[in-house]
Parts: structure tokens; sequence; C-alpha cells
């Protein structure tokens, strides 16, 4: 089977598998885990004095099933470890897949995901670089709350650098966009 196709399935599988079903690929875990402990699964198995791809793999799939059973952060967390590389069977980042989870996760409400997404469109990591849409995310994760004072001086950076590249009727319907409420 083609890589391509390989990858859809596997994006198919996590859309539609239920989240017990994706709870079985993460070890360790009883019948009817909850997010928080996939998610504990997960950072356990991403110590960071171990590069075992298995392992990483395996984080990989307790960051999926804890996202099916209603974490929107683990979504983020996945995408993060696609961009790493360091869950892909191939060793290499995965950017359109990462931007694919960052998605996944800004459209259930993490403000991480809407970061991670607008850095990614910023950069332009598995999507043509964007900055209109990447001063939008970060605008919109700016407005959220959860972001650690880190993440709000990052996203804050990354927005003026966006916003740095728009003329200024762009930079003006965003912010009409974003401060009337507009969703995704």
């Amino acid at each position: 089977m083609p890589a391509f196709s390989r990858r859809l399935a596997a994006t198919l599988v996590c859309l539609l598998a239920p989240a017990a079903a994706l709870a079985a690929a993460c070890p360790g875990l009883p019948p009817g885990a909850g997010a928080k402990e996939m998610i504990g699964a997960a950072i356990g198995l991403l110590d960071p004095a171990t590069t075992d791809p298995a392992k990483a793999r395996a984080a990989a799939a307790c960051l999926a099933a804890a996202h099916a059973a209603g974490d929107a952060g683990a979504a983020a967390a996945r995408g993060q470890l696609a961009l790493s590389g360091r869950s892909e069977r191939s060793g290499r980042p995965d950017p359109t897949l990462a931007l694919s989870w960052f998605a996944k996760a800004a459209a259930a409400g993490s403000p991480q995901g809407d970061l991670a997404m607008g850095l990614a469109l910023l950069r332009g990591q598995g999507a043509p670089a964007d900055p209109y849409w990447a001063c939008w995310r970060l605008g919109r994760a700016l407005r959220q709350p959860g972001l650690t004072p880190e993440e709000k001086a990052l996203a804050a950076r990354a927005a003026d650098e966006a916003a740095a590249k728009l003329a200024p009727a762009e930079r003006a319907a965003i912010e009409a966009n974003l401060s009337g409420g507009a969703g995704q």
C-alpha cells in the first residue's frame, strides 16, 4: 500500500474509531481508561532519555485515543509529536500530519491548537506559508483562556511577525473578525 494510502487509512481510523478501541493501542491501560490516563501513559512513554521509536508511536496512539475521548489538547500534542518525527515510521517530521492534528485541536477549542496551527502557517509547515491565516489563528489563540505565559509571549511575537506581512486593511479585517467573536 503506498505511503499516502497508509497515512490516509491511519487518519480515518483515528477519526472513526471509538475511543475505547483506540485506548486498546495505548499500552498498560485498563479498559475504560479516560483521556487523562491516556495522556499520562503517553507522557510515560515519551521519557526524554528514550529515543525508542516504538514507544513514540505508542505515545502517539495514546494521544489519538485521548483526543477521541474528548481531550482537545491531546490533538495538539499529537501534532507536535508528528512535527518532531519521533512517532513517524520514517523517523522524519511529517508537517502535513502535524497540521491536521493542530486543526483538530483548534476545532475542539484548544488554544494550543490555534497557536501551533498559527505557527505552522507562519513557517509554511504542512501548508504554504500564509501570514493572513497565521495572524488570525495566533490572534484567536491569544483571545482564549488556557495559554501559559510562555505560550502567550510566543503567540504575541509570532502574531506581530505575521501582521507585519499584511496590509493595514487585512490587519483591520482580522481584528474586526476576532473582536466580533466570530468562530473558526
